[in-house]
């Protein structure tokens, strides 16, 4: 039988891009799907009605990993990939923040994954996504897509993870959403059913090659970024229904924009371990798109919304995390600055 211990996926983040680095992180993952790419360069002529030659082109690697939602160190230095820049709290590990804008160091990472018999080596990975979703009855997902260098072509020996977080991971009853205020336990909507969104680097791949190269020797560049989501409420939210400023369906059909503040953004969101582990999303400026609800003779009418995130003029930012964590990485006098 195929042994467990010899499947795992790390990262380390590397200082110079595409030199594979010592892995410091470990995550608790529940699937990888990391693997080679390559395109082919087919020479045709008008001699012969098939193609004769063909060479390589273009080599990248890229992959996804999908985990139960925790404040750990390598879902916590993931996020750092998305946003640059950390401020730890007055105690590291303490209400730290992930920012974003400038003084923001993506960077980039090593990832190795240990296959059963041997391990992989993905250098020169940049994160390109980050998606997050929350529903009843069920643990809060996260999913981070990386890309970037090709892959080493020499299998490694596996290594014996170690793991920072000894806790559980979020799931739906320490998941809250507020509006025009910052989500807490004891500050929420108690009509959301469901929240998912993704932040989206857009990564400008083929601006990461020169002549001479066949794979990347450049971070691939950020372009736009985006974060958009959607939140499903069990019933159309009217004028009568409102405890918190949620949307209602009429204020949704005039196509309503919310520009909060740090300290009442459009949309927060906090997933919460306990009171010593929790991450929470603070959206800034927030446009929602139609709301859909209908009604059948089967199904309980609820109504779903997508919503945008818009760059906030006053923040000089889009969105922000507060987020502690009792990762043995992440809290006090030994915790990593992961903008180094």
């Amino acid at each position: 039988m195929t042994s467990m211990a010899n499947r795992y996926v790390a990262i380390g983040r590397e200082s110079t891009y595409g030199t594979a680095v010592t892995v410091d992180a470990y995550g608790e993952i529940d699937d990888e799907s990391f693997t080679e790419s390559f395109d082919l360069l087919g020479r045709d002529d008008m001699n012969r009605f098939g193609t004769q030659k063909m060479v390589r082109s273009k080599n990248f690697a890229s992959g996804t990993v999908n985990a139960v939602f925790q404040p750990d160190f390598f879902i916590m230095r993931l996020l750092h990939g998305a946003y640059g820049k950390h401020t730890p709290g007055g105690t590291p590990g303490v209400n730290d923040k992930l920012e974003e804008g400038t003084g923001s160091t993506f960077g980039s990472f090593t990832v190795k994954i240990g296959r059963d018999d041997k391990e992989y080596v993905y250098p020169g990975q940049v994160v390109e996504s980050i998606s997050i979703s929350a529903n009843v009855g069920e643990y809060v997902m996260f999913s981070a897509s990386l890309t970037g260098k090709n892959t080493t072509t020499s299998l490694a020996t596996l290594a014996t993870p170690t793991y920072d977080f000894t806790g559980d991971a979020a799931h739906f009853v320490g998941a809250y959403v507020n509006f025009e205020d910052t989500a807490s336990n004891s500050a929420f909507s108690k009509l959301v059913q469901s929240i998912d969104f993704e932040i989206k680097m857009n990564r400008d791949m083929d601006n990461s090659y020169n002549l001479g190269d066949s794979s990347c020797t450049r971070e691939p560049p950020i372009q736009r970024r985006e974060i958009t989501g959607n939140i499903t409420f069990h019933k159309a939210v009217q004028s009568a229904d409102v405890a918190v400023d949620e949307p209602t369906f009429v204020e949704l059909l005039q196509g309503h924009l919310n520009d909060g503040t740090t300290a009442n953004p459009a949309i927060s969101c906090m997933f919460e371990v306990d009171s010593n582990n929790f991450v929470r999303f603070d959206f800034f400026k927030v446009h929602y798109g139609v709301p859909v609800t209908n009604v059948s003779g089967r199904d309980t009418q609820t109504m779903t919304v997508p919503f945008t995130v818009l760059f906030d003029e006053t923040n000089g930012e889009m969105s922000e995390v507060l987020f502690s964590s009792e990762s043995t990485k992440l809290k006090g006098g030994s915790a990593v600055d992961m903008d180094a």
